[in-house]
């Protein structure tokens, strides 16, 4: 079966920027050297012609380096997941692909990958411009077929509801190959997410869920076959946020900011927060406390049938 998509990029839009993007193939013997040498994107995403559809996102993705701490730890997790899958080449569909950090970090751990990226931001330049939230997104065909689709930290920007996100879910699970898996990540300590905190309030999270709600969602249409929770180093700098004071521009703002941009952005925190979890990160209640939660799941036949 091949994958669909509803609007096919030809050419890759040029992007309308003084800054060009560009990312240097990266070549390292050892995992903490290739994420060391990841490159940095930070153009400036005012100076450009393109409608954009998230200006908050778009500013805020342009402007963060991408070889932090999380960054390292998920890319090396979901690595492992789709080498975990004895696949001769992965093909790659990265849906919400932003900036492509995914290629740029999976493609230095596993040379053999063929990625294909997918986004409703023309800005980022994906290789198609694609909108989940519009009916039928995915149901135009196209000659290429992945075996891996990945949603990373994508479904939390979506939808408000919950009975909707999970159309969103469906509409995926139903038009990605069969034989294909997908791997998906939602937040859980990042920013206090599963917590609910009524003081908190993160503009471009849509929606904020447990583990447990997640999985319902997933659950109704996919069968999960892993869960792993992501970052437990990288959770300890959203600790001023359980504050009730805490404000982006008070002093708990800016310790949270010196926490992340700083005293756990050291180069050993890396490797031993990828040790975290891939330990602790495999215990049901360690599950619960972590940065990010890793599903990886297959298509449900009962969800093709119903469609």
């Amino acid at each position: 079966m091949t994958f669909k998509l509803a609007e096919i990029v030809a050419a890759k839009e040029p992007l309308s920027m003084h800054h060009s993007v560009s990312a240097t193939p990266l070549q390292s013997e050892t995992d903490s050297e290739i994420f060391d040498n990841t490159v940095n994107l930070v153009p400036d995403a005012t100076q450009t012609c393109q409608i954009v559809r998230s200006s908050y996102l778009v500013e805020r993705l342009f402007k963060t380096p991408e070889n932090n701490l999380f960054n390292y730890v998920k890319f090396q997790l979901v690595n492992d997941h789709i080498k975990a899958l004895g696949l001769h080449t992965p093909r790659l569909m990265d849906i919400g692909c932003g900036l492509q950090v995914a290629k740029r970090f999976l493609s230095a751990l596993n040379p053999g990958i063929r990625y294909f990226g997918i986004d409703y931001e023309s800005t980022f330049v994906p290789d198609a411009v694609v909108d989940l939230n519009e009916p039928g997104a995915l149901e135009t065909p196209m000659d290429w077929s992945p075996n891996v689709v990945m949603l990373l930290d994508v479904l939390e920007h979506l939808h408000e509801d919950s009975d909707d996100l999970s159309e969103v879910v469906k509409h995926v699970a139903v038009t990605m190959p069969e034989d294909a898996q997908v791997i998906i990540t939602v937040p859980q300590l990042y920013r206090l997410d599963r917590l609910k905190l009524p003081h908190l309030h993160y503009p471009e999270h849509k929606i904020r869920l447990t583990q447990a709600e997640w999985r319902a969602i997933i659950e109704k249409h996919f069968d999960i076959l892993d869960v792993q929770g992501v970052g437990y180093l990288s959770v300890l700098p959203y600790l001023p946020m359980f504050s009730r004071h805490y404000k982006a521009d008070n002093r708990l703002g800016r310790l949270f900011s010196h926490l992340r941009s700083h005293t756990f952005e050291k180069s050993w925190l890396k490797p031993a927060d990828l040790f975290l979890s891939r330990t602790l990160g495999k215990i049901p209640l360690f599950k619960t406390l972590s940065n990010d939660i890793l599903f990886v799941a297959k298509p449900r036949k009962s969800s093709r049938i119903s469609n």
